[in-house]
């Protein structure tokens, strides 16, 4: 408990008796409140606000005042009319009229967009299910924003050759994030980040894909009636390849081009090791944690390539290894890669290979990183496929 300084004019003295024989006999002393002072002495790590920022640099409105507890009511009266339970099942989420209203938010989407159209049962064809997924959307605070409900398609019951013949998933590089956001600093651009609503829905279907009606918003006058999409649902196995389809026509539309990208090659590790053998799903996934961590950790990136050579069969010395390496993150876990906008912009490539390193087949391990300026974007670490029988071989 803080104590009141209001209150500090009158405390009891401890030590009473330890002053009975001094000039003043009370066990009350008397301090001026005036007297106190508070000093705060920030961190080190603190960060000082400045009001000469510019004021374009600024992301919204800088004359909006701050959120106090009586603006928060707003916030509160708004979570009000949300439901902050997720149903379990599709009959809960009918007796709840918030989720019938997210489900009704979600068809309309379906009819802005022209997903769909009802049509009589087709003769032969493989008719495809749909369900509801339900979830609450949160802010930084856990308060929940907004209802939200998607129908999808089960995706799992698809055929390949009869309800699709591609799947594509488009994933970007991160090589070419980290180059683009180099690129940013250099030329002090400000990024923004979007996310498009519904953007599956926006693909175009190639194939002939029937769909049944969504559970709870059956068709009272054609109950027997399927939906034939003409765009593309989440759940299916075609939707990602069918938006990267509408993406790539517009981006060429507007002057882009497209130019080969080489596939990233893996070697599969076939070595028997002597040890206390341990589960390879584990293992694994220990190793697929520590892969995406040197997406932004280029100094672990050859240890943790080292022990994904041993993957087919892994020992206890493979895990003490990985063990080593989560250690060395925890305790250097604020470093990081960092761009700054004051240096050039060359591009410098610098790579190295060690000679018949590996102890078990005598292959070299080449490695290699890219700068721009003095931003680091790119930075690989791989086995050679062939023994080198020199250090200029390797």
């Amino acid at each position: 408990m803080i104590p009141n300084v209001d209150e500090a004019s009158t405390s009891q003295n401890v030590f009473n008796k330890c002053l009975e024989g001094a000039f003043f006999d009370a066990s009350t002393s008397f301090h001026d409140p005036s007297n106190v002072h508070t000093f705060y002495q920030p961190y080190p790590n603190e960060k000082k606000w400045t009001k000469d920022h510019p004021l374009y640099k600024i992301i919204g409105d800088p004359k909006s005042s701050v959120r106090t507890r009586g603006k928060l009511a707003n916030s509160c009266l708004f979570s009000c009319l949300l439901s902050s339970i997720e149903p379990a099942n599709m009959a809960e989420a009918l007796r709840d009229t918030d989720w019938v209203s997210a489900m009704q938010e979600e068809l309309d989407q379906f009819a802005r967009l022209k997903v769909w159209r009802l049509v009589p049962r087709p003769e032969g064809k493989t008719i495809i299910k749909t369900k509801w997924i339900f979830k609450n959307k949160k802010d930084e605070s856990s308060l929940v924003i907004r209802n939200k409900a998607r129908l999808v398609a089960v995706g799992y019951s698809q055929q390949e050759g009869i309800d699709y013949d591609e799947t594509f998933a488009p994933v970007a590089r991160i090589e070419a994030i980290r180059l683009f956001l180099a690129y940013a600093a250099h030329k002090d651009f400000t990024v923004y980040q979007m996310d498009v609503k519904t953007a599956f829905l926006n693909g175009i279907l190639k194939e002939e894909v029937y769909v049944g009606q969504p559970p709870g918003f059956v068709n009272t006058q054609y109950p027997d009636h399927m939906y034939v999409l003409d765009k593309a649902l989440y759940g299916l196995k075609q939707a990602p390849r069918a938006w990267y389809d509408v993406l790539s026509q517009f981006l060429i539309d507007i002057g882009f081009q497209k130019v080969p990208t080489p596939m990233v090659e893996q070697d599969k590790l076939k070595l028997d090791l002597v040890g206390k053998p341990v589960d390879h799903t584990d293992y694994r996934s220990m190793i697929a944690s520590l892969m995406y961590v040197t997406s932004s950790r280029p100094d672990i990136m050859f240890a943790t390539c080292m022990c994904a050579r041993y993957q087919a069969n892994p020992n206890e010395h493979n895990v003490s290894a990985i063990k080593r390496i989560s250690h060395y993150l925890k305790g250097t876990i604020n470093l990081g890669l960092w761009y700054s906008k004051d240096s050039g912009f060359d591009l410098t490539a610098y790579s190295d290979a060690d000679h018949a390193g590996c102890h078990l087949d005598r292959k070299s391990t080449s490695g290699s990183v890219q700068f721009l300026g003095d931003k680091l974007v790119c930075w690989s670490s791989k086995k050679q496929n062939s023994v080198s029988i020199s250090t200029t071989e390797s």
